[in-house]
This record gives structure tokens, C-alpha cells and sequence, in this order.
């Protein structure tokens, strides 16, 4: 994610635009000399005829990684996977600008790339309309369950979307608080605990003590922490930790945003950032996302995605960063969104048995090993290779030897990581929840009440649906 707008969409496109294939030249058939009759040998030991070549069956592989990160993508499946599968060649295509939209347009027309990497509310608002292949018939047919449960179960039930299972994790994104230790030095205060034993009231007090240090000393630019309460997969994880929720149920049609207990939390959230302003407003810190929030010094605290190579390459020359858990809400609950990023196949693909191989591979041991892990240092999706990934980024990076990553493996541990709400109709939900969020938190005109009058307008859309 670098574009660093406040949207998630914008800010995981990718950094490449164009094609760029995985040529792999097929060897031409060696030409058999003309012998004359006579002098042929019959012997068993003459060689037979060479056999012509296997038909190669070409995968277009749509990728989101980047420009630096492509080459290794390129590599690893064309020497690794092609060594498994000999009779399939991945071409990979970096994700143009704006490449939902022309997705979206290529698999309605047919003409689109066989395999692409998406999250939640793509998969849901794309299944909806049945442009997604249901890949369960392969998984039930190659995968074993130990297979299976090298899986996280948030991921792997995340991405059955109503009725189908719309593609295979591709790394692991989960919120944790990023610090900024020198500024907690500078002030004399106190580092949130390591073990998680914390909860809102100590949060909102480290920001206050964080936000009053720094007007002491003239800093008027600074604020205890930042927190995207504005975007959809942020700020229900909050409402839950409350008591409260999004909606009744699963794919449920009514909206509990006018509950007591979800008010609260929504109330939490504003106080900090407009009454108290403890936590940044979105145009105190330009607009910014989280490592630009962070960089300049704007925040003590973030709270936001877990990418710890990236991070550091963004954090580490301007001062000590480290991550820490979120902290317990009033009812003792914790929870972050643990994100559902997968690849998928188009379900207009014509090579559909293919495709799958590429998918399982992508999703599989080696690829996350050598591309997820080893490239873009980021989380991979198998439960097998957290504790060797986290030697891995910091044999690759020593400097990630300060920051606490055993966090990462203590929230897969404990299980408080989720996929996000779904509404029955999720996109007309999001329709009327997105803009209401953007005006209480970016805005700040109203306060958390307007979602009553919101629950009530998402649940008669639900019902024209």
C-alpha cells in the first residue's frame, strides 16, 4: 500500500503499469538426420525418435506487487512453478491505474486476465454479480485438511462469500499500534505494555499525555495518535470491541449502529479526535496515511496495517519505531481486522484447470517463502512459516531485530483477528455507511447520533433489495 491516500483502494495500487510476461523460449525440436535404409541401426540401443514438445497452456497472471517486486514474481515462477508444471507458462501483467474499473470491464467482455489479486468487498461486490469462479471443487479435490489448516481460519472462511470460495490468501495484513519510541522518550512517557494489558481509558490517556508533553514544549503540530475511524474495514473492529456491532448477522439486513453499545464505541472515536483532539483529524496531517503521518513526526501513535519491512524502510531513518497490540475494549474484547487480500480466478477463464495449478502454487510454501516472504517482506498466509518469516525479515533487515514482531504471531495465537462486517446487500450498505463515515470522522460536523438516522436508511435499503 503506497499511494498513501486516505483510501484503501488507492493506496495498494500498484507502483507499475503495462505487461510484463514471463518469455520463456520453448526449445525447437532437434532435426533427425536422413539415413539412408541400409545403414539404419536396429539395435536396442539406438535412440527413438525424439517426441515433439508438450503444449504449453499460457495463465495471464494480473499483479498488484509492484515494480520492484515483479522481477522476483517473474523468477520464482518460471523457474519453480515451471519445473512443477513444465506444461504451463504465467505471464505476468502489472495492475494498470485505476484496475477495478477495467478489470471489471475486461471480465464482462471476456477478455480478462485469467488469475488477479483483490480483498473482501471486491470479492463480495464481483461474486455478487457471478465474475468470480468458485474454486472449492479444486480444493476439494487437491487439498488435503492438513493442507487446509495451515490456513488461518479468518482468511479461510473470509473468503467464502456467499455460497462460493472466491480465491486463495495472499498474505496476511493485521492492525496493530505503531509507536514511535523516541517521541514516548522525549516525554518521559511510558511505552504501552508489550504482553496487550491495556485498554481504552490507559489508550486515550497515553494520547492526552502524549498531546499535552508536546503543546508544553510549543509543538502545536503534534498530536498523541491517529486512528482511520473514517474507513470502512477500520472502524467496526472498534464498535465490536465495545459491545456493540455493524450488523445483526452475517449477511444480515439490520443495521445495529443505533445501539447503545455501538454508540459508544462510534463516541469513543469522535471525542478523541474532535472534542478532545488527542487523535489527529484527517487535515491536521494533510490527509495523510500512516507511515506519512508518521515520518514527519505528526503522531506518537498509529494505529494501522502490519507490514514490517516496509514500515521500517519508511520509519527506521527517522526514528525507533515498534509495534504493539491493540488495546482490550470495556467488555474485555479485543479485535482487529485481519485482512481477507487473496488471488482469484476470473470465471471467464479458459483455462480454468491451470489457473488453479498457478493459484495453489502462489498460495503454497515456495512462493511464499521466496516471493511473500523474501521479496516483500511481508506476513505470509501459511501457519507453518510465521516463526521462520519472522527470522527472515530481520535476517534480511537487522534492524527489524528492535521492533517486537512476536506481536504478529501472539494475535494469530490468540485469535482476535477477523474479516470485516457483511450486510446482506453489502454494496448498497457501503453506498450509505462510507459517505456518513467520512462526514463524523474526516468532516466532523456531526457526531457519532447521525448513525441512528444512517441504521435506519441502511436497513430500508436492505429491504429494496
Amino acid at each position: 500500500m503506497s499511494s498513501q491516500k486516505l483510501s484503501r483502494r488507492d493506496f495498494l495500487k500498484s507502483a507499475a503499469i503495462g505487461s510484463v510476461g514471463l518469455a520463456l523460449a520453448a526449445c525447437a525440436p532437434v532435426a533427425q538426420q536422413q539415413v539412408a535404409p541400409a545403414a539404419q541401426d536396429t539395435s536396442e540401443d539406438a535412440a527413438a525418435p525424439e517426441a515433439p514438445p508438450a503444449e504449453v497452456t499460457t495463465v495471464r497472471f494480473m499483479s498488484r506487487a509492484g515494480a520492484d517486486n515483479l522481477p522476483t514474481y517473474e523468477e520464482v515462477l518460471s523457474t519453480d512453478f515451471r519445473e512443477l508444471h513444465p506444461d504451463i507458462e504465467v505471464q505476468v501483467e502489472p495492475a494498470p491505474d485505476g484496475w477495478t474499473d477495467k478489470l471489471l470491464a475486461q471480465m464482462v467482455a471476456g477478455t480478462a486476465v485469467d488469475i488477479f489479486q483483490a480483498w473482501g468487498n471486491i470479492f463480495f461486490n464481483w461474486t455478487e454479480r457471478d465474475l468470480i469462479l468458485d474454486i472449492q471443487p479444486f480444493v476439494d479435490s487437491n487439498m488435503s485438511q492438513e493442507d487446509i489448516d495451515d490456513f488461518n481460519e479468518f482468511q479461510w472462511e473470509g473468503l467464502e462469500i456467499l455460497g462460493i470460495r472466491a480465491g486463495l490468501p495472499k498474505y496476511i495484513n493485521l492492525m496493530t499500534v505503531t509507536i514511535n519510541k523516541d517521541i514516548f522518550d522525549q516525554y518521559g512517557i511510558e511505552y504501552p505494555p508489550e504482553d496487550g494489558e491495556w485498554d481504552h481509558i490507559d489508550y486515550a490517556n497515553m494520547a492526552a499525555e502524549l498531546t499535552k508533553a508536546a503543546r508544553d514544549d510549543g509543538n502545536e503540530n503534534f498530536w498523541g495518535a491517529w486512528y482511520p475511524a473514517w474507513a470502512w474495514d477500520r472502524f467496526w473492529y472498534r464498535v465490536d470491541m465495545f459491545g456493540g456491532s455493524v450488523v445483526d448477522e452475517k449477511y444480515g439486513t439490520v443495521c445495529t449502529l443505533d445501539s447503545p453499545e455501538s454508540q459508544e464505541a462510534l463516541q469513543w472515536s469522535w471525542d478523541r479526535m474532535w472534542d478532545e483532539n488527542t487523535f489527529a483529524q484527517p487535515s491536521q496531517v494533510e490527509n495523510q496515511w500512516f507511515h506519512n503521518v508518521m515520518t514527519p513526526g505528526f503522531v506518537g501513535m498509529a494505529e494501522a496495517g502490519t507490514y514490517p519491512q516496509n514500515t521500517d524502510r519508511a520509519l527506521g531513518d527517522a526514528f525507533r519505531w515498534d509495534m504493539r497490540h491493540v488495546p482490550k475494549g470495556p467488555t474485555g474484547l479485543r479485535k482487529v481486522l485481519g485482512t481477507t487480500d487473496a488471488w482469484s480466478i476470473t470465471k471467464q477463464t479458459k483455462v480454468p484447470n491451470e489457473a488453479w495449478d498457478v493459484l495453489n502454487f502462489l498460495a503454497g510454501p515456495i512462493f511464499q517463502t521466496k516471493a511473500v516472504v523474501g521479496q516483500e517482506g511481508i506476513i505470509p498466509v501459511r501457519k507453518s512459516l510465521i516463526s521462520s518469516f519472522i527470522e527472515d525479515v530481520r535476517r534480511i533487515r537487522p534492524s527489524l531485530e528492535e521492533v517486537r514482531l512476536e506481536t504478529i504471531t501472539e494475535i494469530l495465537d490468540w485469535g482476535y483477528a477477523e474479516d470485516s462486517f457483511w450486510f446482506k446487500n453489502q454494496n448498497a450498505a457501503n453506498e450509505i455507511l462510507v459517505p456518513a463515515l467520512e462526514k463524523v470522522y474526516i468532516v466532523g460536523d456531526v457526531g457519532p447520533e447521525y448513525f441512528i438516522e444512517i441504521a435506519q436508511q441502511v436497513n430500508e435499503a436492505q429491504q429494496e433489495t
